[in-house]
C-alpha cells in the first residue's frame, strides 16, 4: 500500500474512501442513468482490497450556464416541429455559453491541481469509471432509508454535486489542511446540515451484499485513502492502474483472452496475430480490442497508482474477465480470480538499458517471480479457439467462422529469449471510457437475466429503468449518426450480445409481466439492430450463430417479429458467407411470413438474399420467383396488387429489381411476359403519371435503367 501517511489531500488527487463502519470502500461500477447509485463493500481488506473505484478530488465547479443550456434543450426536445428561428438561436446561444463556462472550469481545475485542501472547503467527487459527478437528489429518497435523500453519480455540474469536507473528530478543525488517512464526513452545500450516511447491509442485487451511500442527519466518517496523485508529466510513464496492451514484437501478436467477468472464460490466454500491413491502413494503429487490454497493478495493491519501475513486482488483469495473469509449476498459463495469489506476481524487464521508470512503448520481457519462468510467444504451434474446436463439422450457421486472425500459444520458457520482447503499448483514454462504458452495462443484463430465470416480475418502476439503461446501450454505438465500428466491436468483446440473446431466450407466453417484457424484448431487438448496421462482417458473422434461433421468433407477439425481421435483414445483407449457408426451407419460412403478414420488412428479407454485394445470386433468385410468384397466383388477393400501402410497394419493387439484378432472364422472363406482374406498359404509364408520388416515379424509372 502507498505509505501516505503524514502526506497532504492536494487538488486532483485520486482517492478511495474506507468506510469505518462497514469496513469496506465506496462504489458504483454501473454507467447507465437509470442505475447510478453509490454503495459501499462489507468486510475488505483495507490494504489490499479486490475492487474499488477511484474518484477524484475537484474545485468547486460553475454551473448555472450549463444548468440553463439544459433547460433550453429540454424545452426543443419536447416540441421538436416548432418553427422557431429565435429559439434556436438562443439555444446555440446558451451552448456557446455552456462550453465556455466547461473550458473556464476545466482551465481552474489545471489551474489549482497540487494545492492542499483544507477542511471546511468545498469540493467535488469525480467518478473514476464513469467520469461523473458524486450527486446528492432533493427529489428522490434513498433506497434503503426513507427518511434520507439518494445520493448518485450524475454527468453534469450542479449545486447538488458540491459538499464541504469536515473532520469526524474535533482534534482537527476548519482552516486545517486535510491528511491522507484522516477519519473525515461531506456535508451538502445544497442541504446544509445533511451529510454521506452508509446504511444498514441489505442485497443490493443477485450478487452483491453491501450499503447504500445516502444523505442524512446522520453522518458516517471516512477514512482517506489516496490512490495517485494527478501529475501531467507523468502521462508518458506507466503508473499502478494503467490500461495497456502486451504487443510481442517479433510474432507481431497481442496476447489476448476472451471472457467476461461473472461468466466462464470462452478463449483462454494466447496471441492473436495482427500483423501490419502498408496496403490495410487500420492494421498500422494499435487494435481497439477489448480482449487486448490488461492492468498493470503493482504487487503491494491496487491501491498504489505510483509509477512502476523496471523489475519492480506487478500483477497483469486482463480487462474484459477481471481476471489474472498466471503461471503454475508445470508452466500452465491460465487466468485466476485471487489477487493475492502468489502464481499471479511478475516482473518487467527491459530489453533496452533505459531510466527506472517504465515508459510506453518501451521494450520488455516478463519473467514471472514464483518459478522464475518467462513468457514465451510458441511461434509454430496454433491455439484452437475452443468456439471452433467442433465448428468445422457443422453445415449450419454454427459452422461460419466468424474469426479468421491468426493465433498461437502463449507458454512459459524457462529462460529468456531473445526474441521474447513485447511492446508496452498505452490504450488511449478514450478507448478505455468506450471500454468502461459498456462493461458497466453488464451487471444491469445480468441481473435482468437472473430475475427471469428466477421468476421475478417486471414493474412499471423497474421496466423504465431496463428501457432507459437499454436505449443509452443503442445510443452509444451512434457517433455523429453514423454506427461507430469501434464502439460495435466492443458489444462482442464484453460479450453484451451474447447477453441479449441470452435474455430473448427467456419465455414470454403467459408470464403475468407480458406488456412490459415485450417492450423490453422490442428495445432489445433495436440494440442488435443496431450493432449489425454497417460494413463489418466479423460483427455479422459472430451473431449468425444465433439465426436458428430468431426464426422462430417471428411469430412472436406484440410486433415482436418485424424487429425480427429488421434485424436479420441487416445481418445478411451483403454477407456472402451467410447468404450461402441460407438454405431453400429458409427462404420457403420467409415467403410463408410475407403471404401472412403484408409487411415490407419481409420483401427486404427475400432482397438481400438475391443480391450481395452488387453481385447476383441466381440460385436465390430463381428459387424465390418460383416460391414466390408462382406458387402464390391468387388474382386481385395476391400480396402484389396490394398498391395503396406506399411502403409496401416501394419495397415490393424494390425485391423486383433484386430478383432481376444481373440480367437474370428467368426472373424477368417470370415476372414481366409469364405472370406479368410488371410490364413494360405499365412501367412507362407509371413513369408519366403525375398522380403517382415522386418515390414511386422515380423506383419505377430505376427498375428501367437498373442492369
Amino acid at each position: 500500500m502507498n505509505n501516505g501517511a503524514g502526506e497532504y489531500l492536494c487538488v486532483g488527487d485520486y482517492i478511495s474512501l474506507y468506510s469505518v463502519e462497514t469496513e469496506g470502500y465506496g462504489y458504483s461500477f454501473q454507467t447507465s442513468s437509470a442505475h447510478n447509485s453509490v454503495y459501499i463493500y462489507h468486510n475488505q481488506d483495507k490494504d489490499k482490497p479486490a475492487k474499488i473505484p477511484n474518484p477524484q478530488v475537484c474545485i468547486q465547479n460553475r454551473y448555472k450556464l450549463n444548468k440553463k443550456y439544459r433547460k433550453w434543450l429540454t424545452a426543443a426536445n419536447s416540441t421538436p416541429n416548432a418553427d422557431g428561428g429565435s429559439e434556436k438561436s438562443l439555444l446555440h446561444q446558451a451552448k456557446l455559453a455552456a462550453q465556455a463556462e466547461n473550458a473556464d472550469n476545466a482551465a481552474e481545475q489545471k489551474r489549482q491541481l497540487g494545492k492542499k485542501v483544507r477542511y471546511g472547503e468545498i469540493i467535488q467527487l469525480k467518478h473514476g469509471l464513469t467520469k461523473k459527478y458524486i450527486h446528492m437528489c432533493t427529489s428522490q429518497t434513498s433506497q434503503r432509508d426513507k427518511n434520507n435523500m439518494m445520493v448518485m453519480l450524475q454527468e453534469f455540474n450542479a449545486k447538488n454535486a458540491q459538499f464541504r469536507i469536515l473532520p469526524q473528530y474535533k482534534v482537527k478543525s476548519e482552516g486545517e489542511v486535510v491528511q491522507i488517512y484522516d477519519q473525515i464526513v461531506f456535508e451538502s452545500i445544497k442541504s446544509p446540515g445533511h451529510y454521506f450516511h452508509a446504511s444498514q447491509s441489505f442485497q443490493i442485487d443477485h450478487f452483491t451484499i453491501g450499503s447504500e451511500i445516502n444523505l442524512g442527519v446522520e453522518r458516517s466518517g471516512f477514512t482517506l485513502v489516496r490512490f495517485a496523485k494527478e501529475n501531467p508529466e507523468l502521462t508518458h510513464f506507466v503508473r499502478g492502474g494503467s490500461v495497456i496492451r502486451l504487443f510481442h514484437k517479433e510474432l507481431e501478436a497481442y496476447l489476448v483472452a476472451e471472457g467476461l467477468f461473472d461468466e466462464e472464460i470462452t478463449e483462454d490466454v494466447h496471441f492473436r496475430i495482427r500483423v501490419m500491413d502498408q496496403h490495410r491502413p487500420r492494421t498500422l494503429s494499435p487494435s481497439t480490442s477489448g480482449n487486448t487490454y490488461w492492468q498493470i497493478e503493482a504487487e503491494s495493491g491496487i491501491l498504489n497508482g505510483d509509477v512502476i519501475r523496471w523489475e519492480q513486482q506487478v500483477r497483469l488483469r486482463h480487462m474484459t474477465t477481471r481476471k489474472y495473469l498466471c503461471i503454475d509449476a508445470a508452466r500452465e498459463i491460465s487466468l485466476t480470480d485471487d489477487n493475492e495469489d502468489p502464481r499471479t506476481v511478475f516482473r518487467l524487464h527491459s530489453v533496452l538499458s533505459e531510466r527506472d521508470e517504465i515508459r510506453f512503448e518501451s521494450y520488455a520481457r516478463i519473467e514471472h517471480v514464483l518459478t522464475g519462468f518467462w513468457l514465451h510467444a510458441l511461434k509454430d504451434e496454433d491455439y484452437i479457439r475452443k468456439q471452433f474446436r467442433c465448428a468445422d463439422s457443422e453445415q449450419g450457421m454454427r459452422g461460419v467462422r466468424w474469426d479468421g486472425a491468426q493465433v498461437r500459444q502463449v507458454a512459459a520458457s524457462g529462460e529468456s529469449m531473445y526474441d521474447d520482447a513485447f511492446t508496452i503499448h498505452m490504450v488511449e483514454l478514450e478507448n478505455e471510457d468506450e471500454f468502461n462504458f459498456v462493461a458497466g452495462m453488464v451487471p444491469f443484463l445480468l441481473n435482468l437475466i437472473k430475475d427471469r430465470n428466477d421468476g421475478h416480475f417486471l414493474n412499471s418502476k423497474k421496466t423504465h429503468a431496463v428501457l432507459s439503461a437499454m436505449d443509452e446501450l443503442r445510443l452509444f454505438m451512434i457517433v455523429c449518426g453514423i454506427t461507430d465500428k469501434n464502439r460495435q466491436k466492443l458489444m462482442r468483446n464484453l460479450r453484451v450480445i451474447d447477453l441479449l440473446v441470452r435474455l430473448l431466450q427467456c419465455p414470454l407466453d403467459g408470464v403475468s409481466d407480458e406488456a412490459n417484457l415485450i417492450q423490453v424484448f422490442k428495445e432489445a431487438y433495436e440494440i442488435l439492430y443496431t450493432y449489425m448496421i454497417g460494413k463489418s462482417r466479423k460483427n455479422a458473422l459472430y451473431f449468425a450463430k444465433y439465426i436458428e434461433f430468431f426464426q422462430t421468433q417471428f411469430t412472436q407477439k406484440g410486433g415482436i417479429g418485424l424487429n425480427v425481421a429488421q434485424m436479420i435483414v441487416e445481418l445478411i445483407r451483403d454477407k456472402r458467407k451467410i447468404v450461402d449457408r441460407i438454405t431453400h426451407s429458409q427462404i420457403d419460412e420467409f415467403v410463408s411470413l410475407l403471404q401472412k403478414n403484408q409487411n415490407y420488412r419481409f420483401l427486404d428479407l427475400l432482397q438481400v438474399l438475391c443480391v450481395c454485394d452488387e453481385i447476383a445470386i441466381p440460385n436465390n433468385q430463381t428459387y424465390i420467383v418460383q416460391q414466390w410468384l408462382q406458387k402464390d397466383r391468387k388474382g386481385e388477393n395476391s400480396v402484389i396488387y396490394n398498391k395503396d400501402k406506399h411502403d409496401f410497394l416501394i419495397h415490393q419493387l424494390n425485391l423486383y429489381k433484386a430478383l432481376c439484378y444481373g440480367r437474370n432472364d428467368y426472373a424477368i422472363n417470370i415476372i414481366t411476359k409469364e405472370l406479368r406482374y410488371l410490364t413494360w406498359e405499365e412501367t412507362f404509364l407509371s413513369l408519366r403519371s403525375d398522380i403517382l408520388p415522386d418515390a414511386i416515379r422515380a423506383k419505377y424509372c430505376d427498375l428501367t435503367t437498373s442492369k
